[in-house]
Formats: C-alpha cells, structure tokens, sequence
C-alpha cells in the first residue's frame, strides 16, 4: 500500500512516517504544504493519503481543497483526514460524493498507534473511519 503523507509539523509527519512504514506501508512522499501534495499525488499515484485540513500557507483549509480536488482527479484514491478541529461540514464535503475509503479523525484523540494503523487500514481498504465526536457534532 502506497501512502503520501501531508503534515506540515514536521515531528507528526515524521512519526506518522515511522509509524505506516513499520507496519507494512510505503510511504512515497512527506510533504509539508497543499501545493507539495497535489504534486507528489500525481508524480507517485498513491493509494492512500494522510492529509492535514489545515496547511500552508494560509492555514485553512488548503488540505481539504487539494484532497478534495485529488479525490476527482484519482476516483481511487483513499483519504485519511487528521484535523485538530472538529468540523462535521468539511467531514461531510470531502464523504459526500464518496464516503468509501475515507476516514476523518481528530489528532488529539488518537490515543494508541495500533487504532491509528487500523484506521489507516479500514479506510485504505475502501472502508469509512469518521472521529465518534465529528458523527455526534454533526448530528447535533
């Protein structure tokens, strides 16, 4: 399984890298921006991304507008959104015209790597992985 990573802290994307890649994964590219994934997207054609919604330069939402534009560019791609904000509409924007092979999760309530590797694993297997408190949020 193929992965790119896009986090622009530099120490979590390093972790996240060791993490994939000692379970089994190729991670193929880190990148640290929205322009640097769509890149690294289209030259290494992963199966799988983990991406930041928030990323330079802005810090908005440019991980969400690049993942959502790669998702139309590559029907196949999977996604794993990390996001230290909880925001069911986005959750629900980039599931909405597929929802399988994507997961949303909260960074600070990911509390053990084999969970995190699970989760990596159900979406890039085509399943849906979405944080409990992004469903009660938007169902609120």
């Amino acid at each position: 399984m193929r992965v790119v990573i896009a986090e622009d802290l530099v120490l979590l994307r390093d972790g996240i890298s060791r993490a994939l890649s000692a379970h089994g994964f190729q991670v193929v590219a880190e990148v640290g921006d929205a322009g640097a994934l769509i890149e690294a997207v289209t030259a290494e054609h992963p199966d799988l991304i983990v991406v930041d919604v928030r990323m330079p330069p802005g810090f908005s939402d440019e991980g969400a507008r690049a993942t959502r534009l790669l998702r139309s560019r590559f029907p196949h791609l999977a996604v794993l959104v990390l996001s230290h904000t909880v925001d069911p509409s986005l959750a629900l924007m980039l599931a909405a015209e597929r929802p399988a092979g994507f997961g949303y999760l909260l960074k600070d309530r990911v509390m053990e790597v084999e969970a995190f590797i699970d989760s990596v694993r159900e979406v890039a297997h085509g399943g849906t992985v979405v944080d409990p408190e992004v469903v009660e949020r938007g169902l609120a």
